[in-house]
């Protein structure tokens, strides 16, 4: 084995530039852009610059897939316009991002990023055919874009992991201090720019003219005992569990979209990488995986499309959900063109691919706003239908409506929802108290509080969805600042602090506090004797206080306040701080601190 001299390395790379000059100038200038903010070692400017470094990253797939989009024309300097409309689209990517050095950005820019990095490595893998079509020469292209992105992560990595080596050896063996940044300014370079050019360096520049297939014997091992044994797992996997939810008829779990998918990708990637040789290679598990693998694949994709369709029929479109649902028709679309035509073009994989990514970042067909629109529906309706029901929510209503307000919160589109509870609501943090009239302000977003102005409240009595400890009702007493209270009919005080962990039995002076806590359940007494003076009954006034929500914090103080009475003795409870849950027929006090007057006639 002839290994690359130093001539042949650098004349490689010399090529390389000359063949991609934008390309690398990009990727030089945006890898030592980011050394320099991470010398900087501040967290405050890689925020403050975060719109930079994703438009950076952005272009370097999209200047590669167009310099090999050109390259197959006819006259490609004519044609060298074309990176300038990629820049430029670039900058209009840049132009629309809001501050991201903010901690609640919209997550939108963030999926649309990615659906335009996804998109522009799509393009790299058809750029060259999507003019002309030779299937030979595609799969030579395909298996030079694997080869180069393997050895290319091979040559920096290795290159990465020599230098720190050496970087640890100075630190340790000359007592040199070596800064922190430099191993992360290591990696970025290595990573932005050596791993970029290696990558571009060994790309013939007639594509369309490599023909010749060489499938050697470690691609077929590869392919026949690891690849399509896990599609064969894979299938039986899923088969057993459609055989388990048809016996049992129920449907499926929303999970089981993503294996289907990733059952579905595998699938296509054996078919691409067997696709030149499948009828001439001696191997009876490829000659045969068309069409049986598609075949077994549609009734898996059926059950996709029930998963999927089950969880936006309850719960409406987010854009997880659009691009399950998205991906089980190009699923579907693929496995049928693969059936039904003969001479199959295998770039229609990625083209499809690449012209959905595209479609669903925009416009009212898109991700964002059919997903916004579903949300705001999905509220329409149950905020409907709380009208019949005096707006006494169930456990799962009262979780989807503040679900569907956080969520259009994070994408700044409350006002949504202006024509169906008015536009209060969409002003962020300012919503009316049912509990006193107030109005007031929060720096976050409160959904209980929301709801709680809307009128909306839990009902009590529908705990099927607790948690493990039940739902949890909390209050801590600034409401309590500045409070006056009448004592003169009471001539004992005594602060009390009550909690999971609370003895069975409290000393407060003269008497004391018998606590049974499966019952909430406090007992006055004498210290002299066991006879009980007084039962305090907490349980129905801490479901009372349940209608007002989980979060007790702005409550009328008033409420806190709780009075028992017999003839040996009254008792009046004001509690400062309050924890509770909730869990069927039972209440368990986590922690309360209460103010205890007391008096015995």
């Amino acid at each position: 084995m002839k290994f690359p001299s130093l001539i042949d390395i650098t004349g490689k790379a010399q090529n390389a530039f000359k063949r991609f000059p934008i390309t690398l100038v990009w990727v030089i200038l945006g890898s030592f852009f980011y050394i320099f903010l991470l010398e900087e070692n501040s967290s405050v400017l890689l925020k403050k610059y975060s719109g930079v470094l994703l438009t950076l990253l952005l272009g370097v797939s999209w200047f590669i897939g167009t310099q090999f989009f050109v390259e197959q024309l006819k006259n490609p300097k004519k044609w060298i316009g074309l990176k300038l409309i990629v820049l430029a689209l670039l900058s209009l990517f840049y132009w629309h991002l809001p501050d991201l050095s903010v901690t609640d950005v919209d997550p939108t820019y963030y999926i649309r990023f990615f659906l335009y990095f996804i998109a522009g490595h799509l393009f790299v893998l058809f750029a060259p055919f999507a003019v002309k079509w030779n299937k030979e020469a595609y799969w030579n292209y395909l298996k030079s874009v694997a080869y180069a992105i393997i050895r290319s992560a091979f040559f920096s990595g290795v290159l990465y992991l020599g230098l720190v080596l050496a970087l640890l050896a100075i630190d340790s063996l000359f007592n040199i201090d070596i800064k922190g940044e430099r191993y992360g300014q290591l990696f970025v370079f290595c990573l932005g720019i050596v791993n970029t050019w290696i990558y571009l360096s060994d790309f013939p520049k007639e594509i369309l003219e490599n023909k010749t297939i060489a499938f050697n014997k470690a691609l077929e091992v590869f392919v026949k005992y690891i690849l399509i044994p896990l599609v064969l797992l894979y299938i039986l996997i899923l088969y057993a569990y459609g055989l388990k939810i048809l016996m049992q008829w129920e449907l499926p779990e929303g999970w089981v979209s993503y294996l289907v998918t990733a059952l579905a990708l595998l699938g296509f990637l054996v078919q691409i990488i067997i696709n030149p040789v499948q009828k001439s290679i001696k191997s009876w598990v490829i000659n045969h995986f068309y069409p049986w693998f598609y075949i077994l694949l549609l009734p898996l994709v059926l059950l996709l499309f029930i998963a999927i369709f089950r969880r936006i029929g309850d719960y409406g479109f987010t854009e997880n959900r659009y691009f399950v649902m998205v991906s089980a028709f190009w699923i579907l679309g693929i496995a049928i063109y693969l059936l039904l035509y003969k001479s199959k073009r295998l770039k229609i994989l990625p083209i499809s691919l690449f012209i959905l990514a595209i479609l669903a970042s925009f416009g009212f067909w898109g991700a964002f706003s059919v997903s916004k629109n579903s949300q705001v529906r999905q509220f329409q309706n149950v905020y409907e239908a709380l009208g019949s029901k005096n707006n006494k929510a169930s456990f799962k209503e009262y979780e989807q409506l503040k679900s569907i307000l956080s969520y259009l919160n994070d994408r700044d589109a409350l006002s949504y929802l202006d024509d169906i509870t008015g536009p209060a609501i969409s002003i962020q943090g300012i919503h009316r108290d049912t509990t006193n009239g107030k109005l007031e302000t929060y720096g976050w977003l409160n959904t209980e509080k929301i709801l709680d102005s809307l009128g909306i409240t839990l009902n009590p009595e529908d705990l099927k969805h607790e948690g493990a400890y039940g739902n949890y009702y909390n209050y801590y007493g600034q409401g309590n600042t500045g409070q006056s209270l009448d004592i003169t009919d009471y001539s004992f005080f005594a602060p009390l602090e009550i909690h999971s962990n609370s003895p069975d039995s409290i000393p407060l002076g003269s008497y004391y506090i018998k606590y049974r806590s499966k019952s909430s359940q406090l007992t006055l007494h004498g210290i002299e004797g066991d006879i009980a003076l007084l039962e305090i009954p907490l349980e129905p006034n801490l479901r009372e206080l349940t209608k007002y929500g989980k979060n007790l914090h702005s409550i009328d103080p008033k409420k806190l306040i709780m009075e028992f009475k017999n003839d040996s003795a009254s008792a009046k409870l004001l509690f400062t701080s309050l924890g509770f849950y909730v869990k069927k027929d039972s209440i368990e006090i986590s922690h309360s601190n209460i103010y205890l007057f007391l008096k015995q006639p």
